[in-house]
């Protein structure tokens, strides 16, 4: 079966190839013109260019840049670069960014933050106030926040976002414009590795109302950049904020960020120069762009999961065995190898291999769990048929016909999903129906549960607390699955301060969502980057969030 797949995926992949070369830019010259500086480059006294920009890409448009309604990546990778968190994470360790400096209570309790001077945009300082604010509109259960999970050791947030208490009762303050104080009710050791506290204006958010964020001009920065423009589905231009505390520090002037879905349309950019880098798992081009004199490569591992998710409360996807059978019944290694020209490795666990559990490798210490299921299920079939008669639907699976969902609408997600739909046809004999949506589209049927199964991807923090705490929400996370003694142990270990106990926790609650189901890993994503050689100061640290701060061209 794997030879005859292999060839079809081979005939598959030369097709999508062809459909997506003709939608590469049209006039990508044209483009260059558009979004780059044509002033003749000169060079510093230390070889850096003068005239300093980049041009990068983005897989998507953004949903909405306001911190109490942003659904995804994109977005929170935007923020980075326009607004100032309290901290960031350089290098793997967590630093002062907006905060200066910040005290921990000895119960772990009371965080204490010590704000350094820093303005907006409209030259109105940054203020504690700021970030309170921001705080109490992400709670406010009107803007239906979908990342309440990472605040809710703070105290009450999540009881003020389900509308059981006022937000006056929220753990947070502002005794002054210079400090910020946080109360916990629960000690979090991954407080500040898995939670991004940004900063929002009250008197912007009330002006602009439900059309904060949407376009360039809804909304004020006080980041690395500003946001000069935004062409929906065309580019997001970024301008160094000469007002930021750390301005001198950086040499970027300019990133010109293209929307570009197509990930051949991606490959033709990179080639013709309208991107200055980018990563590249096409067979084709990674052999192209290693034969170019001009460029170099890193490999880059993304730290990010790409997943299956079930939805528990489906009439089908409710039974135990469906959702195993569904996941055993993939082939990791063939779609590791086709969907990504196999820079990915093989997810048989949540958690990737970047993890660490203060000095402790997660992975290295934590077997994955799914393997360990896999050897006790001889026939994924034979499971699915066992959860089709507890669920009262006969044992001939022709006879069931399921839907998977995936957030994208180009010719390669209509290939590689149909990849996954052959694959389940095959080993489990039911019928499987594809459905497409743009990402936001997409991301909203999946927080809404309006779904069967669906493709995802979870980023993970430097602990993992952020990844396992997505499954141990009120709602039971996108899978809707409920299970409390996983919530009791992602809890406990999040305020468990020794290493090896954490991450014993840690394990005993990725074996619980794996073992049930709730998600199907799929691979850990990592890719080949390539980028011109005159960027230099590319940061190949997984978990950094430090923006273009540390990049800059040289020979341009």
């Amino acid at each position: 079966m794997k030879r005859k797949l292999s060839l079809l995926l081979a005939l598959m992949m030369m097709v999508t190839l062809f459909a997506g070369c003709n939608k590469a830019l049209q006039n990508p010259d044209e483009n260059m013109n558009n979004n780059n500086d044509s002033k003749e480059q000169g060079q510093t006294s230390d070889g850096k260019d003068t005239n300093q920009y980049l041009n990068v890409y983005l897989s998507a448009e953004p949903s909405v840049l306001d911190v109490a309604r942003f659904v995804g990546v994109v977005d929170r990778n935007m923020f980075f670069n326009v607004l100032e968190p309290l901290t960031r994470i350089e290098n793997g360790e967590v630093v002062g960014a907006g905060a200066e400096s910040w005290d921990i209570s000895d119960d772990g309790l009371t965080y204490t933050f010590h704000l350094r001077e820093n303005y907006w945009t409209d030259g109105q300082k940054v203020t504690a106030q700021d970030y309170l604010t921001a705080l109490q509109r992400q709670c406010d259960p009107n803007n239906a926040f979908p990342h309440v999970s990472d605040y809710n050791t703070i105290e009450n947030f999540v009881a003020i976002s389900s509308g059981e208490a006022d937000v006056s009762t929220l753990g947070a303050s502002a005794p002054d414009e210079n400090t910020l104080v946080l109360k916990l009710n629960a000690p979090n050791v991954a407080l500040l590795s898995s939670t991004d506290f940004f900063p929002d204006r009250a008197d912007i958010a009330e002006k602009y109302g439900d059309t904060l964020g949407t376009e360039a001009s809804n909304m004020m920065c006080c980041g690395p950049y500003t946001l000069e423009s935004w062409t929906h589905n065309s580019q997001l231009v970024l301008t160094k904020n000469d007002k930021y505390w750390d301005a001198d520090s950086f040499d970027i002037q300019k990133v010109t960020m293209l929307i570009i879905p197509d990930s051949n349309a991606q490959m033709a950019s990179l080639e013709n120069g309208s991107l200055d880098y980018l990563g590249v798992s096409t067979p084709e081009y990674v052999e192209k762009f290693q034969a170019r004199d001009d460029m170099d490569e890193m490999m880059l591992s993304s730290a990010r999961t790409s997943m299956v998710i079930f939805n528990c409360e489906d009439s089908v996807f409710s039974n135990e065995k469906v959702r195993q059978a569904f996941s055993l019944a993939l082939d990791r290694d063939a779609l590791a190898e086709v969907i990504t020209n196999g820079t990915a490795t093989p997810a048989y666990s949540l958690v990737p291999p970047d993890c660490q559990v203060g000095n402790l490798n997660f992975r290295e210490n934590v077997e994955e769990p799914l393997t360990a299921l896999a050897k006790e299920v001889d026939d994924p079939k034979a499971l699915l048929i066992e959860g089709m008669q507890e669920l009262g639907l006969g044992d001939d699976p022709s006879k069931l016909t399921v839907k998977f969902a995936w957030g994208a609408t180009t010719a390669q997600a209509r290939t590689y999903s149909e990849l996954y739909q052959q694959l389940w046809q095959e080993a489990l004999g039911c019928t499987v129906e594809l459905e497409f949506n743009d990402s936001a589209t997409h991301q909203s049927n999946v927080n809404a549960g309006n779904f069967q199964m669906a493709s995802m991807s979870w980023g993970a923090n430097y602990e993992p607390q952020f990844q396992l705490s997505r499954w141990s929400t009120e709602v039971g996370g996108q899978s809707r699955w409920k299970n409390a003694d996983y919530v009791s142990l992602v809890t406990e270990a999040s305020q468990t301060e020794d290493e090896q106990k954490r991450l014993e926790l840690y394990g005993q609650a990725e074996e619980l969502l794996i073992r049930e189901a709730a998600i199907a890993p799929i691979y850990f994503q990592a890719s080949r980057r390539f980028y011109y050689t005159y960027v230099n100061g590319l940061n190949g640290n997984t978990f950094d969030t430090t923006s273009f701060k540390g990049v800059y061209t040289s020979g341009r």
